[in-house]
C-alpha cells in the first residue's frame, strides 16, 4: 500500500507500507520525498534525530507546508488522520473542493479571508465558511470543541 501527501506541484512524501489497510499501515518498506530546501533539510534534521521509522518521528507543531505535510503522513501512519470533511466539493455555489481549500491551507492560507480570496470558496452565501474553518483548524493542530 502507498500513503502520498503532497503540497501539488511542489513537496511530497510517499511511504510504500506492508499490507494494504489504510487504517492500519503496516511496516514501512520504502519512503520517497521531493520538494523545496526547508522542506528536504526538515526531513533529512527528523531521519538524523529520530530514525527511519517515520511511525516514531514526534508530530510537527509548526504551520509550515513542510511541517503540515509531515505531520499528516505521521499521523496517517499511525492511523491518527481523521479530516474533519468527508464530501468532495466543500463549497456548492462556487464549485470549489475540499482538496483545493486544503492545498490553499497547506500552503499557508491560515484564515478564511485568505482561503476564499485564494479559491473562492465561502464568497457568495457564506455557509461552508465554518467548513473552512474547521480545516485549518484541523490543520494546524487547533482543538476545537
Amino acid at each position: 500500500m502507498k500513503i502520498k501527501v503532497e503540497l501539488e506541484g511542489r513537496d511530497f512524501i510517499e511511504v510504500q507500507c506492508q499490507g494494504d489497510n489504510t487504517q492500519a499501515p503496516g511496516a514501512v518498506e520504502k519512503v520517497s520525498i521531493m520538494g523545496c530546501s526547508q522542506f528536504m533539510d526538515m526531513m533529512q534534521t527528523m531521519r538524523k534525530n529520530f530514525g527511519a521509522d517515520l511511525k516514531k518521528w514526534p508530530v510537527p507543531e509548526a504551520q509550515d507546508h513542510s511541517s503540515l505535510l509531515l505531520r499528516e503522513m505521521i499521523l496517517r501512519l499511525r492511523g491518527e488522520w481523521a479530516f474533519p470533511y468527508c464530501e468532495e466539493e466543500l463549497c456548492h455555489c462556487r464549485s470549489v473542493s475540499a482538496h483545493t481549500v486544503d492545498q490553499a491551507i497547506i500552503a499557508g492560507a491560515h484564515s478564511t479571508e485568505v482561503v476564499s480570496r485564494q479559491t473562492n470558496a465561502s464568497t457568495n452565501c457564506g455557509t461552508c465558511r465554518p467548513e473552512v474553518q474547521k480545516i485549518i483548524d484541523f490543520r494546524l493542530g487547533k482543538k476545537t470543541a
